[in-house]
């Protein structure tokens, strides 16, 4: 396989997370810092308006291609709250602050992105962000691999999300490769549909080895193991 560039999923591929992916559960212990941060007292009713907002944008309950602002979420909530909006960059550090305090890096992944460099194959990235987190934020996880990574895009980057093909065709388009020279390399079904949809190999990472089969051409279970794939 003449294979120049190889793209990545963020969470669960790169980066872990020790809390839960789906944040519903937590939502609580998250709007206790906002509200701390925002100077306003915690009660039921204000811990209920923003879960249902949070709610009503959580992409695991329910699922959209187009994305949404974090400026959007946030103003709804503060607005339900009934304080000024000049708040919003509080509520966001402290909300996403939350979910960020235990990330990294899998500790196969800068000897896999390093190894690629040395090969001379592009890399890249492509990540889906939840509820609109900025930029800033969603690539502060990154930080300690971002000089191995050539082209980053996020779903505010693109305006739509996985697996719509809009974000897929900007990274092929940018790293300068065609159909079948580019690999995809990702932990759920949307990584996979919105990968061969757009002509890119794609490969399942399970590093828990689940065994799902949603039409990927390579599983593997580590990025070393996707290393050996293409050699």
């Amino acid at each position: 396989m003449d294979i120049k560039a190889v793209a990545f999923d963020v969470g669960e591929t790169l980066v872990f997370y020790n809390k839960l992916l789906n944040w519903q559960s937590l939502y609580s212990s998250a709007l206790e810092r906002v509200m701390a941060a925002c100077g306003i007292e915690p009660s039921a009713e204000t811990d209920e308006f923003a879960q249902k907002i949070l709610t009503k944008y959580n992409t695991r309950v329910n699922p959209r291609e187009h994305e949404i602002s974090s400026d959007t979420i946030f103003s709804e909530i503060l607005s339900g709250w009934k304080i000024g909006l000049h708040n919003l960059g509080a509520a966001k550090r402290a909300f996403y602050g939350y979910f960020q305090s235990d990330a990294g890096c899998y500790d196969d992944v800068e000897d896999t992105l390093l190894t690629l460099k040395n090969r001379g194959i592009k890399t890249g990235v492509l990540t889906d962000v939840p509820y609109g987190m900025d930029n800033e934020y969603a690539l502060a996880d990154l930080a300690s691999i971002e000089e191995y990574i050539d082209v980053c895009f996020t779903s505010n980057d693109i305006g739509c999300r996985k697996p719509n093909v809009a974000g897929f065709l900007a990274l092929k388009k940018s790293l300068g490769v065609k159909n079948g020279q580019i690999v995809y390399v990702g932990n759920e079904q949307k990584d996979i549909i919105g990968a061969n949809a757009a002509g890119f190999i794609s490969v399942l990472i399970e590093r828990d080895g689940e065994g799902n089969n949603w039409g990927q051409r390579f599983t593997v279970r580590c990025l070393s193991e996707m290393l050996g794939i293409f050699q």
